[in-house]
């Protein structure tokens, strides 16, 4: 009999970490994270290619670039960011499943309206990966749920199976099924949410709304026969 197989996709970008290697291994300070939102950046005029923060990142997210001769980086897509926006990898993926956001910090109570804050911290059905690496990064997981679980531990920590449990019941959760549609709804940065019966709506900063989906999407089914054509019809949607 052969073994089950399984497959999944892990997009992997730069964890923007809190407490960065490749930030640490860097012999001449050209690495620095940005104390307003976070991310990590490399300053490439104070680069001088040495590489260590290469060998340093145990997610192997820097790179050097044999052009200029300095390393680089995910830079967060930070000009949008700046204006409010999310980046790229987020508003470009046609799946919609990424969603960009600050989640509070570890001292502070967390903000269940907070998109960040409630998937992560709230319902905890989001995972940093590898957090045994002790960088404590900050790009976060929902875990396949197709995939054994041993593996999965390894990966994701000790919170898999509460966070796969929780993803699989979220049809009877409106507040995380909501978010979830409100992924990739918009470009601008939801920096809090609401469900209100059968509607998801986003807020910016300021707390004005910026996009609003129904928390189950519209569905029609047609019967197989088209009287007015007078024709079958051989898919239902």
């Amino acid at each position: 009999i052969p073994p089950p197989l399984w497959f999944f996709s892990l997009p992997r970008i730069c964890n923007h970490c809190t407490s960065p290697a490749c930030l640490a291994a860097c012999p001449r300070q050209a690495i620095y994270k940005r104390p307003e939102d976070g991310i990590v950046l490399v300053d490439q005029d104070r680069c001088r290619g040495y590489q260590e923060c290469v060998r340093g990142c145990p997610y192997k997210k820097p790179m050097f670039n044999n052009t200029p001769r300095v390393s680089e980086k995910c830079i967060a897509c930070y000009p949008l960011v700046e204006q409010g926006f999310q980046p790229r990898c987020v508003t470009s993926c046609i799946g919609k499943i990424r969603v960009f956001g600050f989640i509070s910090p570890p001292d502070v109570e967390p903000d269940p309206t907070n998109p960040i804050d409630f998937l992560v911290r709230v319902k905890k059905v989001a995972l940093p990966l590898y957090p045994q690496f002790g960088t404590e990064p900050n790009v976060y997981y929902v875990p396949p749920i197709h995939v054994p679980p041993d593996y999965l531990h390894q990966m994701f920590g000790p919170g898999v199976d509460g966070a796969i449990d929780t993803y699989v019941n979220a049809g009877s959760d409106p507040e995380l099924l909501g978010l979830m549609m409100l992924f990739g709804a918009t470009e601008r940065i939801i920096h809090h949410f609401s469900v209100d019966g059968e509607t998801a709506t986003g807020y910016d900063e300021p707390g004005e709304v910026i996009v609003s989906v129904p928390v189950r999407e519209p569905s029609w089914e047609r019967s197989y026969f088209d009287e007015i054509h007078g024709t079958y019809v051989h898919n239902i949607s």
